[in-house]
């Protein structure tokens, strides 16, 4: 047999399995880590729930869940922030930064419960895309603050705006007619049907919205660098983790993320702040 012909065959036969591993590994990306957490929460990779645990690495296809009480607080390597509620579902469905090649898209999906998005910088340029997902709604944004809530019950999503302008559509029709929320703005999607006329919320009911939900920064992406220690899998020291916000908060937002002593509101700090080994030189 000509021996190209061989090599031929020998290639064809190993083809599905190298397609397989790429494919794997594809899956297996790592896009972020968990930067704080409080009650507790699971991550599943591959099929397999495990408990989460501050520098808990998260890869693409994941799903994460959290109890009653339960807050997880994810960082992605495009700079986002993701704060999970109590009894909250989340799926991370496409993660792609590639900011050399003009490529950065994160798609997450929300199955349930509550959750806040910090979006980067990166995502104000043109082609980014960032975008939450329930059964009812995507919301979609370029580098803004805002909260998502999804009630299976009711079958109904409730998207409010902290900063910047988001853009609402039913999954009735995602191409179809829009709904743009800002600051301290709500709509709501109902399953089928096309989202609500945006309202101005009342202090009360702002409150009621944010409440449960941990925010980084007042307004400004205090949120961690890809080369951070944080995203290799340091700890951060119990001291350094976000303080619970209780219900009978009575301040504004702003005021009770400032009191806060979170790690990833550290990487914005004079230089020197970090020490060799990623080591943090502040003192409390």
């Amino acid at each position: 047999m000509n021996p190209h012909i061989r090599r031929f065959g020998r290639w064809l036969a190993i083809a599905p399995a190298l397609l397989l591993l790429l494919t794997h590994a594809a899956r297996a990306q790592e896009v972020g880590t968990v930067a704080a957490l409080e009650g507790s929460g699971e991550i599943a990779h591959g099929g397999t729930w495990k408990s989460a645990a501050v520098g808990t690495p998260i890869y693409q296809g994941d799903q994460l869940r959290t109890s009653r009480p339960g807050r997880l607080r994810i960082v992605f390597q495009d700079d986002t922030v993701l704060s999970v509620s109590d009894d909250s579902r989340v799926t991370i469905d496409e993660q792609v930064f590639q900011p050399k090649e003009g490529k950065t898209r994160s798609v997450l999906g929300l199955l349930q419960g509550k959750v806040s998005a910090l979006v980067g910088e990166y995502y104000h340029n043109t082609g980014a895309t960032y975008e939450i997902k329930t059964v009812t709604a995507v919301a979609g944004v370029r580098g803004t603050d805002f909260v998502v809530r999804y009630d299976p019950v009711d079958d109904v999503t409730d998207v409010v705006g902290l900063a910047g302008r988001v853009e609402v559509r039913s999954t009735r029709d995602p191409k179809g007619r829009a709904v743009f929320i800002t600051a301290r703005e709500q709509t709501s999607v109902v399953r089928g049907q096309f989202p609500s006329a945006p309202r101005r919320l009342s202090d009360k009911l702002f409150r009621q919205y944010i409440e449960g939900i941990e925010f980084i920064g007042g307004g400004a992406a205090e949120s961690l660098t890809a080369g951070h220690p944080l995203l290799a899998g340091a700890s951060v020291p119990k001291p350094d983790r976000a303080a619970t916000i209780t219900s009978s908060a009575t301040t504004e937002r702003t005021q009770s993320v400032r009191e806060q002593r979170d790690a990833s509101g550290l990487i914005h700090q004079p230089p020197g702040v970090f020490g060799p080994g990623g080591k943090l030189r502040i003192t409390f």
